[in-house]
């Protein structure tokens, strides 16, 4: 697949996207298999906090599918409170972006506030915040590009890619536009949904019950020899036929399986 110098790459996350995407077309002449993929994948909208999270973990799992040189990504999101990790394709983003949170600052938090793409290898990381950058080393990230998410015309979040090689990810131009759009769409459907308390409320309470459901779900894995979206449907199915909801029983699935139940 073809990239893009880092300059031209960084240069284009200087604003906010604009409402019609020649990006998306210009990606449509030069991938179109890739992009029907992308768009069957992505072409939905984020109109309550289970469509947000859907949504963002699709886009971060096709950044890591897309582009050979991102070894992980996850997404930021800030509306009026703290920032969190809305979306993560594996275990060290959420590390690394938490030591950025604890530090009120960092590479996604950078993006979000400048409203510019921020490229660092672990060097200039190290020169920057030494602890963080230890801190991804001990994790296998070496390298990081996070660019600025919009809702409304202000930047609320930052799409976060990661490497585990020492040189920063220069993914396709194109491609990884129509995928900061996708995920400012869906930023802004859902700040435009008008959640109650909080937006971030609301993100972390569901952030929660998803760590509780995947918890039930990789109790039934083990226990049964299932695979995950089986065991998923188990859980479901469970949860219908004693009358709870799904994370309901996923507690009670936890809770009758832990050492002490």
């Amino acid at each position: 697949m073809r990239h893009q110098g880092k300059k031209s790459v960084i240069a284009d996350f200087r604003a906010a996207p604009p409402p019609e995407s020649p990006a998306l077309m210009s990606a449509l002449s030069a991938h179109p298999e890739e992009m029907a993929h992308l768009i069957a994948a992505l072409h939905r909208r984020a109109v309550d906090v289970g469509g947000l999270l859907d949504l963002l973990s699709r886009i971060a799992r096709e950044a890591v599918r897309l582009f050979p040189d991102v070894g992980w990504a996850g997404i930021t999101a800030q509306f009026n409170g703290p920032p969190l990790t809305a979306a993560h394709t594996d275990s060290r983003v959420l590390i690394v972006d938490e030591r950025q949170y604890e530090n009120q600052d960092g590479p996604c938090l950078r993006a979000m506030r400048s409203g510019t793409a921020v490229a660092m290898t672990d060097v200039q990381l190290a020169r920057a915040w030494p602890h963080l950058a230890r801190v991804a080393r001990q994790v296998g990230v070496y390298a990081v590009l996070a660019l600025p998410l919009y809702a409304n015309g202000r930047s609320v979040g930052a799409m976060n890619l990661y490497s585990q090689d020492p040189v920063v990810p220069m993914p396709d131009r194109d491609l990884l536009t129509v995928l900061t759009e996708y995920a400012s769409r869906g930023l802004a459907d859902f700040q435009n949904s008008a959640p109650s308390p909080s937006a971030e409320e609301v993100l972390r309470r569901a952030l929660a019950d998803e760590i509780t459901v995947q918890r039930a779900v990789g109790v039934l894995v083990q226990l049964n020899g299932f695979d995950v979206d089986y065991a998923h449907q188990v859980l479901i199915d469970q949860a219908e036929d004693w009358g709870r909801t799904v994370i309901d029983q996923a507690a009670h699935v936890i809770s009758d399986n832990s050492p002490s139940g």
